[in-house]
């Protein structure tokens, strides 16, 4: 039975890594091991299938899976103020627990540009298809890394698409309720001016 980051339970103490260098040092242990060393990244809100079986998907290209998060910070950048719905602790932990996760590192709002891809220089970077690099930028990786895999969106549904649809679903539910409420309370709003 092995233990720490190669046991099937979560040992989120093991499994998260705090600092740039304590993930490269972890990396280089793991490498001089013999193990192939796949890395992805993302915001990873609200759980889902597609992301359990993404990351299967992306195990399967290496040994060791590292997994880059993006903070609550980076993501409300990129996404706006009412997202994530899920706090980073809590999405840190929850990737503890999804068996093809090696490791786990917490991207900060202001970190370097691809300071974990540096940090980790993996053999395998796994995108998804809708990734947001040039082709450009994509050769000058392949000076970090050692090869580049893109990856099917692995579930029909995004989880953005997911909170759009509770947000009209939420509107639907409202609206007759509202549509009947509505009317009284302006009036007694008006009345108590």
């Amino acid at each position: 039975m092995s233990s720490g980051i190669l046991s099937s339970e979560a040992n989120f103490e093991e499994r998260l890594v705090p600092t740039l260098e304590e993930i490269t040092r972890k990396v280089s242990h793991l490498r001089g091991l013999d193990y192939k060393i796949v890395l992805t990244s993302g915001s990873f809100d609200l759980i889902h299938l597609g992301h359990v079986k993404y990351l299967s998907r992306a195990k399967e290209f290496g040994g060791i899976l590292v997994v880059g998060v993006d903070s609550d910070a980076k993501i409300r950048r990129r996404k706006g103020e009412d997202r994530p719905m899920v706090p980073e602790a809590e999405r840190l932990e929850m990737l503890a627990y999804q068996r093809p996760v090696d490791l786990i590192y917490l991207k900060d709002d202001d970190e370097p540009r691809w300071a974990l891809i540096k940090a980790v220089a993996p053999d395998v970077l796994v995108l998804t298809e809708d990734h947001s690099y040039t082709e450009a930028q994509q050769e000058e990786l392949l000076t970090i890394v050692g090869r580049i895999e893109v990856v099917t969106r692995q579930a029909s549904v995004t989880t953005s698409e997911r909170i759009r649809q509770m947000y009209m679903h939420l509107g639907d539910r409202l609206g007759p309720e509202l549509a009947r409420i509505l009317p009284d309370l302006i009036n007694k709003i008006a009345k108590s001016r």
